[in-house]
């Protein structure tokens, strides 16, 4: 982690460049950029002007008595947040983060008027329409935005996957299916989600169930997980178009994990 620290003594001590910093801690110019100013790390001291955030005693009433954050302070101004915080770390006034912040003080002790709490309750009364359950035919209420996101709707989860059981539709390719889903991960749970491919000691995530014996040609034990084995993606490449020649080797490494 970059501290204030480490670039205050780089750029202002040791006279760094911001590309000399960014090649050393392997990050992006603008992203030591972006530090230095929230740091408020200056080569060059800050040149006050008679501008409205310059004023000392202004800026403290705004930022320290309000207790604004500077980034509420720049949008009333017009000005970069950036522009606000850098005085604020000039002046020497700790920073507050967004946790840091009163946001109920704007609105505390002042009351809504009767137009806006007319507005507030019409947003809160969502429209609603009846509809009926695709399984099992009952009448049901919905929030009308969630009837319109799907043209089948069920009174619970029951009623769906009842409704799912009656009406599934098998794919036309297997990896699709449930079956091959599920036989995917009983053979990732097995070998820990690790390629076992001998030789390869691969800590990558981007893995594939590979079917040992292939199962086009052996279709009756395509989702017996003795059949299974996790391989990485580049170990999972090599087998492509040479299936056969792997097969004696890899039954062996299953078995090794059943003994």
């Amino acid at each position: 982690m970059i501290t204030q620290e480490y670039l205050f003594q780089r750029y202002i001590i040791d006279g760094l460049s911001v590309n000399q910093i960014a090649q050393e801690t392997q990050l992006t110019r603008d992203q030591i950029r972006g530090r230095l100013r929230r740091f408020g790390i200056r080569k060059q001291p800050i040149q006050l002007t008679n501008q409205l955030y310059d004023n000392k005693d202004w800026l403290y009433h705004q930022y320290v008595e309000l207790e604004k954050g500077y980034t509420v302070i720049a949008n009333e101004l017009g000005v970069s947040y950036i522009t606000i915080l850098s005085r604020i770390l000039h002046f020497g006034w700790p920073v507050r983060g967004h946790n840091d912040i009163d946001k109920g003080a704007p609105r505390r002790g002042k009351k809504h008027s009767e137009n806006s709490l007319l507005k507030i309750r019409e947003t809160r009364q969502r429209k609603r329409v009846m509809t009926s359950c695709a399984y099992c035919l009952k009448d049901i209420e919905l929030v009308l935005s969630a009837h319109k996101r799907s043209k089948i709707n069920f009174c619970n989860q029951i009623c769906f996957r009842k409704y799912l059981v009656i009406n599934r539709v098998t794919p036309n390719d297997v990896t699709d299916s449930a079956e091959y889903k599920e036989w995917r991960l009983k053979v990732y749970k097995r070998d820990g989600y690790r390629c076992k491919m001998p030789g390869c000691y691969s800590q990558s995530r981007v893995i594939a169930a590979h079917h040992i014996y292939p199962k086009k040609k052996y279709p009756e034990i395509q989702f017996d997980t003795t059949n299974g084995i996790t391989l990485c993606k580049t170990c999972h490449e090599k087998t492509y178009g040479k299936e056969e020649q792997f097969i004696t080797m890899l039954v062996r490494v299953v078995q090794t994990m059943g003994d």
